[in-house]
């Protein structure tokens, strides 16, 4: 797994620990990884060669740099941590005949119209959808055109507890169990969102033959606004409603008044939809909050 030490990859390693895997993880230099066998990989070319090495019956690769920034010169950078190391990862699954799953990001479809399917064109609005965009059909290509066994699976919204802040959930919520003001934009705009370990299913059930050469949208939670969302935190940690500041930000160049996906491949391909309803996973993710503002 490459992206262990992510939000992601560390809901991914318990799931596949509690399934009976043994899970090797890469990492640049922070030290062991929990319930991995870590291995030190400080380039796209290192992982390729630790994958040489492992021969893993599956590879999940979750890595990528991740930026909201709009601004043009980041592509580069962006696209060397996205673009090459996905292509490191997949010529070296192609040399062990390694099934392989890769995240793309629904951020792909930009301002497309909504509900999101996975056969309309990406309208990537920023340097990082654009350089995931990339990725995901290099991936698909060399499924179609060298046999490569990989599926490219899109992630939805998520949240749940170990979020970091910078995303709408965790930022809502340290500003409600703080008592500060929480600036937002009109919030008129919707969004689905979906529990971490209901994201990860869907990423961990794309190793089904079916979905091989396939990009499956994986997600499926409420469609709610994003000042309904803001509420719903708000309630849940039992603070002033008049902390929100509707309004008192102007919305990103390029934000879609709909950000939402079709999940019927996943239902269908996969057998896969959400399990953890919203509420109880809000609850959840403040309680683990307030757990790690006590440690």
């Amino acid at each position: 797994m490459t992206g262990a030490s992510g939000f992601l990859g560390r809901e991914a390693t318990r799931q596949l620990r509690a399934a009976g895997a043994s899970v090797h993880a890469t990492s640049r230099g922070r030290g062991n990884l929990p319930g991995t066998t870590t291995h030190r990989a400080g380039s796209a070319a290192a992982v390729g060669q630790v994958i040489a090495r492992v021969r893993p019956q599956l590879v999940v690769h979750l890595a990528a740099p991740v930026s909201l920034d709009r601004d043009p010169a980041r592509l580069p950078e962006l696209w060397s941590g996205i673009f090459d190391t996905t292509d490191a990862v997949a010529r070296a699954c192609l040399d062990e005949d390694t099934r392989l799953i890769v995240a793309g990001t629904c951020e792909e479809y930009g301002d497309g119209p909504a509900p999101f399917t996975e056969d309309q064109a990406p309208r990537p609005v920023s340097p990082y959808s654009t350089a995931k965009a990339a990725a995901t059909h290099w991936t698909i290509c060399l499924a179609r055109s060298r046999g490569l066994r990989a599926t490219v699976v899109r992630p939805f919204l998520t949240y749940g507890p170990g979020q970091a802040t910078g995303r709408l959930v965790p930022t809502a919520i340290d500003a409600a169990l703080s008592g500060r003001p929480f600036p937002m934009t009109d919030g008129q705009q919707t969004r689905e969102l979906n529990h971490v370990s209901d994201i990860v299913r869907g990423v961990l059930a794309a190793r089904a033959p079916a979905a091989i050469g396939r990009i499956v949208n994986i997600g499926g939670g409420r469609e709610l606004s994003v000042r309904a969302i803001v509420a719903l935190v708000f309630a849940a940690c039992g603070a002033d409603t008049d902390l929100v500041q509707l309004g008192a930000l102007p919305r990103r160049g390029g934000e879609a008044d709909r950000f939402v996906g079709d999940h019927t491949l996943a239902r269908n391909l996969l057998r896969h939809a959400p399990r953890v309803p919203l509420e109880e996973g809000l609850a959840q993710t403040i309680a683990a909050w307030r757990s790690c503002a006590q440690d």
